[in-house]
Parts: C-alpha cells; sequence; structure tokens
C-alpha cells in the first residue's frame, strides 16, 4: 500500500502558516491583505495599434450582423404581411419585429454583466450561436408562434449578445479615440440595413 497520507497537525499548531499576511494599518489595528495578488494592474487603452484597429473591424462586422439585420425589419413586416401570414393584421405582425428591437436594446444590462464577468468572447459565441439559429429556424417557419420564437426571441437574444459585445469591446480599447472607434464600428449597422434586405 503506497498511498501518501498527509501529516497530522493538532488544532493551532503553526497558525502562521495557515493564515493570510496581515499587516497594521495607521489605526493599530490588523488587516490581511487579499490571497491572490497575481491579477496585474490594468493599464490605459492603447487608442491605437493593429489589435485595437482589429477589434473596431470586428465590431464593425458585428454591428453589421445586428443592428443591420435589425435595420431591415420593414422588409420582413412586409414579407409576412403579403405572404406569410396575410391572415393576421399589420399590428399584429408588428408585435414579431418590435420585441425584437425591445430586447436587443433591453438585454443591455445582462450583456454587460456578462461581458464584466466573462468578457467579450463569451457574448460573441452563445450570440452568434442563437442568432443564426434564430434566422435557420425563421426559414423553417410557417406559423406566427414559430416565428415570434425565432426571430423576436432566439434571433433577438443573439443579435443583443453579439451587438452590446461590440460596442463593449471596443470602448475598453480606446479612451481619447472612442467617439472615431465607435463611429466606425457603428457604420456597419448602416451597411447591414443597405446589403441584408
Amino acid at each position: 500500500m503506497n498511498q501518501a497520507q498527509e501529516p497530522k497537525t493538532h488544532e493551532g499548531a503553526d497558525e502562521a502558516s495557515q493564515t493570510p499576511p496581515s499587516s497594521i494599518d495607521n489605526d493599530g489595528e490588523k488587516t490581511h491583505e487579499p490571497k491572490d495578488q497575481s491579477i496585474p494592474a490594468q493599464g490605459p487603452p492603447p487608442n491605437g495599434g493593429p489589435r485595437a484597429w482589429l477589434v473596431v473591424f470586428g465590431g464593425w462586422c458585428c454591428y453589421l450582423s445586428s443592428y443591420g439585420w435589425l435595420s431591415s425589419i420593414g422588409v420582413f413586416q412586409t414579407y409576412y404581411e403579403q405572404t406569410l401570414l396575410p391572415s393576421y393584421s399589420s399590428s399584429t405582425i408588428a408585435w414579431i419585429l418590435s420585441v425584437q428591437v425591445f430586447i436587443l436594446n433591453g438585454m443591455a444590462p445582462i450583456d454587460g454583466k456578462i461581458f464584466d464577468n466573462y468578457g467579450s468572447s463569451a457574448l460573441i459565441t452563445i450570440g452568434t450561436f442563437l442568432h443564426v439559429f434564430g434566422i435557420m429556424m425563421i426559414s423553417l417557419s410557417t406559423e406566427y408562434y414559430q416565428l415570434f420564437l425565432a426571430q423576436s426571441i432566439c434571433s433577438g437574444i443573439g443579435a443583443a449578445m453579439v451587438f452590446h459585445a461590440a460596442t463593449n469591446a471596443v470602448s475598453t480599447w480606446f479612451s481619447s479615440r472612442r467617439g472615431l472607434a465607435l463611429g466606425l464600428a457603428s457604420s456597419g449597422a448602416s451597411i447591414g440595413g443597405v446589403i441584408i434586405p
């Protein structure tokens, strides 16, 4: 039996090695320093350079596929009224598209928290999957509820995640040129609104 056994110690033995390092503050009280001191200090954003401008280009692509998609919803309204859902009123069909717009803008606090905790890659990965899956389900949908679930909910949540990841990522790479960077990235939404329909 070659089992390694840990040495047994009694309570109170070698307490100094079991407690975190401490120091004495100005009031004479003992304070404990944080255990994890391996997180490096963040410097200022680079405000340029190849990686920062690649983030802007990636943001441009994200805006094109998320807000550019949203800019073309009028085409969907007309198509649904004339072809796919002729028995429904215009206002009923508009719920599909207006809920999608609401979700894209209303997901900002949730997406911001996810971005703060996990970064943009989690939002981009999940958002891209949901957005593309929602679009694929739109192509198979024939009923109102199917279109609502596919376009409003699934594609709406996915587009929101992609959009907010892009906005937050570009903002973290720039400070003094942030307006220029976000302006260039957001031009993707205009291009998407022209080429997607």
